[in-house]
């Protein structure tokens, strides 16, 4: 079973779409067949503490600027919560876990725990601290456990801003503006006029950015395809740095790394300030 919501925004026509969820997946498709942009919430549970989130998240739309904002919140969970791909065998009162998560804060797919009680993959496994699953039961806490949101956009003059802890991000088709707060979160996006993005161990791969682009992170590499615009700003610690600039660029790249690696390409006709302590920096 499942359970979801689904949320039809009012305003027709592009939107600046505005999405928090912590855990998770986050999928933006751009739909030229839709009037109103369309939100499914949705997870694989159908009781617990996630499927509690869903059934609790909220939209908000309002207008600024001439410009219309859908505001979608996914609550956070509360309590512990494990969430990955795992394979769990009873036997007796012991569990045997068939990947070594070690000491886990915050969440790992598949697995949520409340109360006492532990849920894998759907089933009930443990009820007030005891295991009540047979001996030599085997449970996969994979494809559930989690939370997914799934936006469609009916115009690609639409933008997204995320705000999460660990959820990936993939974006089919392109957007005005991308603009990514994450921890952990990976993000895999086709093409952006403006691409802003913060995170601490995230990675950011785009095939192209037609303007602008600015990201910071701690170890999160960020590959870019094509680079059409004038302004790019890339700065890490030991994340990695890779940008194929395009005949179409303008003005400079601007890339700063501790330990990671810095490559670029096609960018002979813009001013480079690549700086680097212990890294490699490689033009091509």
């Amino acid at each position: 079973m499942t359970t979801s919501q689904t949320f039809t925004a009012t305003a027709a026509g592009p939107l600046w779409t505005d999405v928090i969820s912590h855990v998770g997946t986050v999928t933006v498709t751009i739909d030229p067949t839709l009037t109103n942009a369309v939100v499914t919430v949705s997870t694989g549970d159908d009781d617990g503490p996630i499927a509690d989130a869903v059934r609790g998240t909220t939209t908000q739309e309002s207008t600024h600027k001439a410009l219309n904002c859908l505001t979608i919140c996914v609550p956070e969970v509360k309590g512990n919560t494990m969430t990955g791909n795992s394979t769990f065998r009873f036997n007796g009162n012991s569990v045997m876990v068939g990947q070594n998560f070690g000491v886990i804060h915050g969440s790992v797919t598949g697995m949520t725990i409340s109360n006492g009680d532990i849920t894998i993959g759907g089933r009930k496994v443990v009820s007030n601290g005891r295991v009540v699953a047979e001996q030599g039961t085997v449970v996969s806490g994979g494809g559930r456990g989690t939370t997914t949101v799934d936006v469609r956009l009916p115009s690609e003059m639409s933008s997204v801003r995320l705000e999460t802890t660990s959820a990936d991000l993939t974006v089919h088709g392109d957007l005005q503006v991308l603009d990514v707060t994450s921890v952990s979160g990976d993000v895999k996006a086709r093409g952006v006029h403006t691409l802003r993005g913060n995170t601490t161990s995230g990675h950011f791969e785009v095939d192209r950015v037609d303007a602008r682009l600015d990201i910071t992170s701690v170890s999160g590499d960020i590959e870019i395809g094509a680079y059409n615009g004038s302004e790019f700003r890339a700065q890490t610690v030991s994340g990695d740095v890779h940008v194929s600039a395009t005949p179409a660029a303008t003005g400079s790249i601007d890339a700063t790394t501790v330990s990671g690696d810095v490559t670029t390409r096609g960018t002979s006709h813009l001013h480079e300030r690549v700086r680097t302590a212990t890294s490699k920096r490689r033009s091509r």
